[in-house]
Parts: structure tokens; sequence; C-alpha cells
């Protein structure tokens, strides 16, 4: 396995400090150092001071130069330290012997006394750092001026060793090696930077904004350049050159753990900006991809195997619609944090859109994936506390594994949403593991969306219609129209199968649009030929009963076939009314004041509340023929049947059933004064020539 390139460097700082003590005890006798040509040496050494002179720079202009808001004392002294390490080092170079005199001639002596001053201002500097707190520039007004405080200290201080080098004692006499004053300052320096080290580890938890380890392996490498430079004879001996080199190292290190991680620093902020979620602090639908594709992507045993697991939340468009985003937005925190709280530490957890999220259980096994999938479950069961409010709400969860059901990210992302699918359809509030047989669902899905996407424009629709009667009279009412779909290659496909797959895909839209035009140019030439064909019923989908220009092309609809609104009824589900009040309020009154009569279809099967009844204006409740079927001998059909007609009647609306079949559910229904009625007792849905010739003979069936 590759590692990351910070942490190959990391790896050859420490060797490069663990090589330091054999190197030190060679370089110890003296009779091992080895002196290197003074021209040479020269050159080595210029190279290495402009690269150590480059970094502290560097690390000053990222005290001084990032933004306000990124900046603290600590940074700023550090800056201005190495403002000062910069300048030292800059006139340590050029004083050495061989380069131009600056002033007074330049000398082993007065280039060891510039060395000795950026040593200084280095340690000074990185005890600042460690030491000091992180207080905002803003509160030390006077802290941003520090660098021009710097420049004249060092101007001083370089003008008096420039020009009067002798007044200190002497560093190094020619033949003889060093002396013990600059011996003893150099272990000072030694004991400085140990020191540094020794805070650093001892506060590591209060140093932010900096690689720790970098900053530590810094600190430890300018200590061994130190010793390196107590244990040299010559100037121009191996031990210099060594001491030179780990100060070159260390210098690196200090670049990667300030330099480096100012700069980039916001790269990571943005990255963490563009991979988790702002609300809930999660990681994102792209974190998750990323993840779970470095997890298939592994080189792993056949034994490796993962699961994922997609939630979603029940109804919780109810919670934005009743009481706002505001709480819905609570709500999806308090969910998020219980979540988190109730998987396996090892588990990675995302926010996968809206109010969906997604749990990755790497290393998994089925059974341990339902096992978290029922913990998940259970821990819903508490009401979460919003403030004034206390909310319920439950999760369905799909679940799929890999590899076995299926060897791609985009693959087990699609199992893992039809077994969400199948978990809500079959009720919500549970959890279903991808099989196969939804394997081949989803087959048969891909198949049916690519046709139907060209049905259309290939006619391959038609309208089959209905009849509805009075019951007490027996009369024909009007007319449901029914879309069928012939395809070329599939053959006759079910309205159950294709239309949540038009809903899906959007392509209910344009299909809707075309029953409604052709419903009504149907009822209009039934009208034109003098038949009496009561109302025409067509259904409106979800997705068109959002739409904010319906009243608009409904009207249009009308205007262009030339039949009255009155022969028009539109059946709107119970679940779509629900699915937005506020909306559905304002279409609904659009609607009226049209003349269109508007039935709820499949009443009963949604939601529990009934205040839109009296507030928005309909005119007809369809029972759901799940309620009929049982009829007349379930108690609980009956009662419900018998409680929805009474209902009706006392809101003065008309109120039809659906499904019926046999004689006893229309006795029944009849008893307890139900207004209409349709279904396969009087007719199937029918083609239009086969209705005109029911309109000319007359239903058989007569409600006598």
């Amino acid at each position: 396995m590759n590692l990351p390139r910070q942490g190959i460097s990391r790896h050859a700082g420490v060797l490069l400090l663990a090589a330091s003590i054999p190197l030190l005890l060679w370089q110890a006798l003296p009779a091992n150092q080895l002196t290197l040509p003074p021209p040479v040496f020269l050159a080595i050494h210029s190279l290495m001071e402009v690269f150590a002179v480059i970094v502290a720079a560097l690390i000053f202009i990222t005290g001084h130069g990032t933004p306000e808001a990124m900046r603290s004392s600590r940074s700023l002294a550090l800056g201005c330290a190495f403002l000062a390490v910069a300048l030292f080092d800059t006139l340590h170079f050029l004083s050495y012997a061989g380069m131009p005199d600056m002033i007074s001639p330049s000398s082993p002596h007065k280039s060891i006394l510039f060395w000795l001053c950026g040593r200084l201002a280095a340690g000074i500097g990185l005890l600042a750092y460690v030491l000091l707190p992180e207080i905002p520039p803003s509160r030390l007004p006077a802290s941003r001026y520090g660098w021009a405080v710097i420049l004249l200290v060092v101007a001083t201080l370089s003008y008096g060793l420039l020009a009067v080098p002798e007044t200190i004692p002497a560093m190094y006499v020619t033949g003889q090696g060093l002396t013990p004053f600059k011996v003893a300052l150099e272990w000072g320096v030694f004991g400085l930077y140990l020191a540094v080290a020794l805070l650093l580890y001892l506060r590591r938890a209060r140093i932010t904004h900096c690689d720790f380890e970098s900053f530590m392996l810094a600190v430890l490498l300018m200590a061994a350049a130190e010793l390196f430079f107590i244990v040299y004879v010559e100037v121009s001996s191996t031990a210099s050159l060594l001491g030179h080199i780990y100060k070159v190292f260390a210098y690196y290190f200090l670049y990667r753990a300030i330099y480096a991680e100012a700069v980039n620093r916001p790269f990571r902020q943005m990255r963490h900006m563009l991979t988790h979620d702002d609300l809930t602090g999660l990681p994102n639908r792209t974190a998750f991809s990323e993840r779970l594709n470095e997890f298939i992507g592994r080189d792993r045993d056949e034994s490796a195997s993962c699961a994922v697991l997609l939630l979603d939340l029940d109804h919780f468009q109810n919670v934005n619609d009743t009481l706002g985003h505001e709480h819905g937005d609570l709500l999806l925190v308090a969910v998020a944090g219980r979540i988190r709280t109730s998987l396996p530490k090892a588990a990675f957890f995302a926010r996968f859109s809206g109010d969906e999220f997604v749990v990755l259980l790497e290393n998994a096994a089925i059974e341990q994936a339902r096992h978290v999938g029922q913990t998940l479950l259970q821990s819903m069961e508490r009401e979460f506390d919003l403030g004034n409010d206390r909310l319920g709400i439950s999760v369905s969860i799909g679940i799929v594994t890999y590899p076995g059901d299926g060897e791609s990210a985009s693959v087990l992302m699609r199992y893992a949403d039809l077994a969400l699918h199948r978990a809500k359809s079959a009720g919500r509030n549970r959890l279903r593991v991808f099989s196969r047989d939804l394997s081949e669902e989803i087959q048969r899905r891909v198949q049916l969306e690519v046709r139907l996407k060209h049905a259309l424009e290939r006619g391959e629709f038609v309208l089959h219609y209905q009849p509805k009667l009075e019951i007490s009279t027996g009369h024909l009412t009007g007319w449901e129209a029914l879309l069928r779909w012939q395809s070329a290659e599939l053959g006759a496909v079910s309205p159950e199968e294709f239309i949540p797959i038009a809903e899906h895909t959007g392509l209910i839209l344009p299909i809707g649009d075309w029953v409604l035009r052709e419903a009504c140019r149907q009822m209009r030439a039934w009208l034109d030929a003098g038949l009496m064909a009561g109302t025409m019923a067509v259904n409106l989908s979800t997705r068109q009963f959002r739409q904010k220009d319906l009243a608009d092309e409904i009207s249009t609809a009308l205007r262009d076939t030339g039949l009255a609104a009155s022969d028009l009824e539109l059946e709107i589900t119970e679940s779509s009314i629900m699915d937005n009040l506020a909306t559905a309020a304002t279409v609904l009154a659009e609607l009226e004041r049209l003349g269109l009569r508007i039935a709820v279809d499949d009443f009963g099967t949604g939601y529990s509340s009934l205040s839109y009844l009296k507030s928005f204006p309909l005119h007809c409740l369809k029972i759901d023929r799940s309620f009929i079927r049982d009829i007349p001998g379930d108690e609980n059909d009956t009662a419900i049947v018998r409680t929805v007609i009474a209902l009706a009647g006392n809101l003065g609306l008309t109120v039809v059933a659906e499904g019926v079949e046999t004689d006893a559910q229309l006795a029944y229904l009849r008893a307890n004064h139900c207004d209409q009625a349709q279904g396969y007792l009087f007719s199937r849905p029918l083609p239009p020539d086969e209705c005109v010739r029911l309109m000319r003979a007359g239903l058989r069936r007569v409600a006598a």
C-alpha cells in the first residue's frame, strides 16, 4: 500500500533524526572529520543558506500575509522572529570567508556571530509560538507592526557586528578550532531547542493550525544541527557540512508545519464544504460515494464484504408543511444525531439527500446489517424534543450488500433505493433487504422506462372508459377515463406497472396532458352524436396537481375540444391533496372557478385528517375498492363504508363506491344510501366503440 507524500516525508525525517546519533559519534573524533576544498564548501554552503533564507521569509509572510481572520498573536510572533532569522542568515553567508567584504573583512568569526544571532532568534520565535495563546490580532493592534521593530533591532545589531566584530570574544581560531565561548553558546542554543521540544510536547493539545509532527521534527533536527556545530574543528569540515544539512532539513519540516499548513488550510476547508452537509455536519453524497468506491476499489480477498443501509424519513414533508422548514431542519439535525449514536463506531454515516441518510458498514455481513437496521428502527420510536414541540417520525430502510448484490457503487445504490421503495410500499417504518426478485424487477423497470419514453409519439396509448351508475335508478351518470398501454415490444402493460414509472420519471406530465385532451375530445364527440354520456372523469397524477399552470392547461384543453367545464370531473387522490395543503388550496380554488367538478379518489387510504373536506371546494368522494371488497361480510369495512357515506351526505358531497363486483355489495350500498357505483358488476373498462353500443343499448344491470 502506498503511503501519502506527507507520511513519506515524516518517515524520512525520523530516519534522519535517528541517523544523527551515529553521525555525531563518528564526527566527534577530529580525526574522522574530512575537510572540503574552500570553494566547494562555499558553493554548497551558499546554496543551503539561500534555501534557509527563503523558508524563513515564507514563514514571515505566512504570519503577516494571511487574512486577518486567520492570524493570531502566535503566528505573528513566529513570523517576526523568522524575519530576523532570514536577515541574520543572509548576513551569515555573506560574511563567510571568501565572500566580498561588508564594512569589515569577511571572516569565520563574523560569520559565526550572525549564525548564532539567527539561531537564537529562531529559538526565541519557536518558544513564543509554543507559549503564546491564540489571540486574534484585533485584540493586540500594536502586534501588526512588530516587523518594523524587528527591522530596527536587526539593523542596529547587524551594523555593530559588521563594523566592529572584534568587540565580541573570538568564536573561532584558525588551526585550533572553536573557542570555549562559542561552544558554550552553542550548548545554550541546543538547550533552548530542547526546552522548546519539551514544551511543545507538554502543550500539544493547545497547538493548533500547524502540523504538530512536522513541527516537532523541525525543532529536534535544529537541536541535532547544533551538536554538529559544537564538534567541528575546521569551518569547511564534514561536521560543519552535516550541521548545515540538518539545519536545511529542519527548515524544510518547519515549512511543512507552518507555511504548508497555512496554505493548505483554505483548500481543506473548501474540500470539507464540498464533501459535508452544512445543516447536519455529516458527510454528504459525494463523500459517501468516494468512501464506497474506495472500499470497492481496494484489493481484497473474496470474503471481504460491506453493507449499505439507505434510510428515508416517513412523511417528512408533512413536518415542513405544517410546522415550517425551520422545524424541519431542527428535526433533521436531531434525527442525524440519534442515528449517529445508534450506529457502531466504525460505521460511515452520511446525509444522502433531503430527508435521506445512508450508512456504510465495512466488513459486515447481512446479519449485522439487519441488526443495525433494527436498532435504528427502535431508536426512532422515541419522540424528538424540539423546543416547545415533541415530534415523532419513523424511517424506512433499504439494505444491500457487496459483493453479493452488486460490484459497483452505482448498482448498489440503485438496488438500495429499490429495497427502500419496497419498505415504503409495504407500510413504512420497516426495513427490506434487496433480493434477486427485486433485481429482475429493476431490469423490467428499466425496460419499461426506455420504451415509455417513446410510447406517446408512437401512438401506443389508448383510453378505455368505465361507466358510473346511479344506484337508486341504474341510470348512467358518467364515465371514468382509464389509460391503457399496448407496447409494440412488451405487449399489454398494466397501469399499475407503468404509471409509477411515469410519475417517477416525469413522463406523466405529457402523458397526463394527452389523456386529458383525448378524454375531452371523446366526450365532445359523444355529445355531438346525441348520446347521454353524463360527465367525463379524468385522473390527475400528483405531479400534474403540483403544476402551477394546471388551471390554464385544463382551460386550454376545454377550449380546444369545445367541451363545457361542467362536463368534466377531475379525480385527485387524497395523498396528492395532503402532500402540500397550501398549494392544494390554491389549485383547487382555481379549478373551481373554471366550473369543474372535483372528486377525491381512493378516499380513506391516505391521511386521517378530515379537515380538508370542509376547507376545500370538493364535490365527490370515491370510496376505495379495498373497503368495498369484503362488504358486507367484514364488520370493519362495513362500518367504514357506512361512516363515509354518512359523512359525505352531511357535507353535501356525492359518494361513489369503486370496485363493486357482487349483488351483495350493491345491496349493502343501496341500503346505506350510497349515491353512485362503478365496477365489474356493471361493466369493465371499454374501448370507445363498445361504450357507444352500451349507451345506445342501455345498461342491463338495473338497480331495482
